[in-house]
């Protein structure tokens, strides 16, 4: 279970991070349900992207050389 517990506490930790999941100032539930999953979902269209072009799916940023 290694592998896979890595993976998602990765997960958690970028939607922290990257799309400062706890910084969020909905005035509703619904415009807090919303709102997360809107990053949630862009979470995911990054990953499909990154699978499509053979990278790892955890790579969020990407790197202009």
């Amino acid at each position: 279970f290694r592998k896979p517990r890595k993976r998602i506490e990765t997960l958690f930790s970028q939607l922290c991070d990257q799309f400062m999941i706890r910084r969020n100032y909905a005035k509703s539930f619904d415009g807090f349900k919303n709102r997360i999953l809107s990053k949630i979902m862009a979470m995911t269209v990054i990953q499909c992207i990154n699978k499509l072009n053979n990278r790892n799916i955890n790579n969020l940023k990407t790197r202009i050389a």
